[in-house]
């Protein structure tokens, strides 16, 4: 039998507690290993029911004295209703009719406003803001759990806006870092869940946080009163990269060491209490505080680190293999050279390749190497002969439930020129396209649409056409999706610094608004002209690839068709040559056999010399 690229796991027949990995991967690399000079960050934001649109929240002046609103997180469409962000996409009005009656998100607390908010790009999570602070972010589980206020609880904020809040009020990570943590210390802070199986893998959070010259990684989680918070943050060596795949990964901690920790007070005091640390040994805090998942099933999460720690330094003597926690994993570690936008967005397209976990292939693959793994559903038992044993398939970088992704991208000294490369829908499936952060709206294709209702018009759907149907031949079609991609992405890549030098002049001849203006333009010219590369692209593949033929040479006179065909190996395993005959015996069990025969040969010669006087005959039962 070929051997699927699965892990082992032990549970009981049942197979409804599979581990959902609708959740995010982060990358974030420093400003000495980055092309562009300054750290790049990244975010695939991964999950089946996310609202998937991004928006441009405005710079907004308020009035003295008055309260910024905390409303109650959600996650699925519409995120947010209401008109305290200033951006037009979460106006009621605004809001997909015909399904539902949706009301202004409900308030759960507020907390001081300041005169002036930054205005910056938001998604499901929050994601650059003008002055070229930036984020990521991927859900972590955690030993400690809370509720929100208004549902039970106390905690007043979630990650998301913690992460809003910090992007309307800062500039550097560092001034980030220790606002989101000081604001979820006072009000208290919970989890993406708070009902149900999920409170523990989905109580604690990581995000990335970049300005143009630090990154840093920040953990935190509920503390045990469900009113406050614990937190730690860790930064990042300006050549090293990080990935964090759904598992804290900062270990050691040294809050006397400013320079490069930063953390709670309560840090060790909640370990030590609810004996997650003995107070001796050498404090670890994913030791102390995550919650992890069961030795085989942690490798979903432990392995998609160390492929982005490979990846980016192939020398890297890093076993594919780690205890729970990543015990063994190093924090971060020196990429082999400068890494470019380009070398993350190929990263982020990943499903193991050409490792013993490429998905691409064995039997779950397909005969045409599909990567995608789907859920198992709920009424989905192990035969009586599994022994409690299942497998859990691999979980890639690039994973068929992605909502959108990006590649931060920013500028040393020009914060005119920061911009993010975004991809709506899977890496694999998408062209990452520039969008400014100084624009005062998001092309008009990332800007709407919901999972509610099919839309061609909305950048979101139209990649997930692409991405289901050239799945279902993958080895086929997605090379002619990859070539789109190379084009539509090397084209805007070559396009930015004429952008940017006209947004340069614009600034010095017309004014500000001017160049925001063209920046936005700009960046909803290159979105169309992706979406209409991809429309064609659709056509092209449905024409090319259907029906189990390849169809080619159009413009002869009689086409080519050319049968996709199954491999051998494939026909095998399904049983289309009937069942297999029994294997040949080895030269070891042959020898075996003969030597066992004649033993028992000589042990019937004796046995019938000592019963023929008597009986006349020899038997062995």
């Amino acid at each position: 039998m070929l051997v699927l690229t699965l892990l082992t796991v032990l549970v009981g027949t049942a197979l409804t507690a599979e581990y959902n990995a609708d959740r995010c991967t982060v990358l974030l690399v420093g400003a000495k290993a980055s092309a562009t000079g300054t750290p790049m960050t990244t975010h695939t934001a991964d999950s089946s029911d996310y609202d998937f649109r991004i928006a441009k929240v405005p710079r907004q002046q308020h009035a003295a004295g008055s309260h910024r609103n905390i409303p109650l997180l959600h996650q699925v469409y519409p995120r947010f209703v209401g008109r305290d962000r200033g951006a037009p996409e979460y106006y009621r009005e605004n809001v997909e009719a015909g399904f539902f009656n949706w009301t202004d998100t409900p308030v759960i607390g507020t907390i001081p406003q300041v005169d002036i908010t930054f205005g910056y790009i938001d998604g499901m999570y929050p994601i650059m803001n003008e002055h070229q602070l930036a984020f990521g972010e991927s859900t972590c589980g955690a030993k400690l759990w809370a509720k929100p206020a208004t549902q039970g609880g106390s905690a007043l904020f979630d990650i998301t806006e913690l992460a809003r809040v910090a992007l309307e009020r800062t500039k550097t990570a560092r001034a980030a870092i220790q606002l989101m943590g000081d604001l979820a210390v006072q009000y208290g802070y919970y989890g993406a869940e708070w009902e149900g199986d999920g409170v523990y893998s989905e109580a604690g959070e990581t995000l990335t946080v970049t300005d143009t010259k630090e990154g840093w990684v920040f953990h935190i989680l509920p503390d045990d009163t469900g009113a406050s918070a614990v937190w730690v943050a860790q930064r990042v060596p300006d050549t090293h990269i990080v990935a964090i795949g759904n598992q804290f990964i900062i270990h050691q901690v040294n809050l006397t060491d400013t320079a490069n920790f930063l953390g709670s007070t309560n840090l060790y005091d909640v370990a030590k209490r609810n004996n997650f640390w003995d107070g001796k040994t050498d404090f670890d805090f994913t030791l102390a505080y995550a919650s992890p998942l069961d030795v085989s099933s942690s490798k979903i999460l432990t392995r998609r680190q160390w492929r982005v720690l490979t990846l980016a330094n192939p020398t890297l003597a890093l076993s594919p293999d780690t205890d729970v926690y990543g015990s063994d994993y190093p924090f971060s570690v020196e990429t082999a050279g400068i890494l470019t936008v380009q070398d993350i967005m190929r990263m982020q397209r990943d499903h193991y390749e050409n490792t013993p976990f490429d998905l691409t292939q064995g039997l779950a693959a397909g005969p045409y190497g599909n990567p995608d793994r789907f859920a198992l559903g709920d009424n989905v038992s192990a035969p009586s002969w599994a022994n409690g044993h299942r497998t859990t398939f691999e979980r890639p970088i690039s994973y068929h439930t992605t909502s959108y992704s990006y590649v931060t991208s920013l500028h040393p000294t020009d914060e005119n020129h920061a911009l993010i490369w975004f991809g709506a829908y899977v890496p694999h499936a998408t062209a990452y396209v520039p969008i400014y952060a100084k624009v005062s709206a998001v092309p008009a294709l990332t800007n709407h649409g919901s999972l509610l209702r099919f839309d061609f018009n909305v950048s979101y759907w139209l990649h997930a056409v692409i991405g289901n149907y050239a799945g279902r031949f993958y080895k086929h079609a997605m090379p002619a999706v990859a070539a789109v991609q190379k084009v539509v992405e090397d084209n805007a890549f070559a396009a930015q610094a004429d952008v940017q030098a006209k947004a340069v002049s614009i600034l010095a001849t017309d004014g500000e608004a001017a160049m925001v203006a063209h920046l936005t333009a700009s960046s909803d010219k290159f979105a169309k002209a992706a979406h209409d590369a991809f429309y064609a692209l659709f056509l092209d593949i449905v024409t090319r690839f259907h029906d189990g033929w390849i169809f080619s040479d159009f413009a002869t006179e009689t086409m080519r068709m050319t049968a996709m065909g199954y491999p051998s190996w494939w026909l095998e395993e399904v049983g289309y040559y009937g069942p297999r005959p029994e294997k040949s015996a080895g030269t070891g069990t042959l020898v075996l056999g003969v030597v066992t025969a004649v033993a028992l040969m000589g042990l019937c010669f004796w046995l019938g010399r000592r019963s023929a006087n008597s009986k006349g005959y020899a038997s062995i039962i």
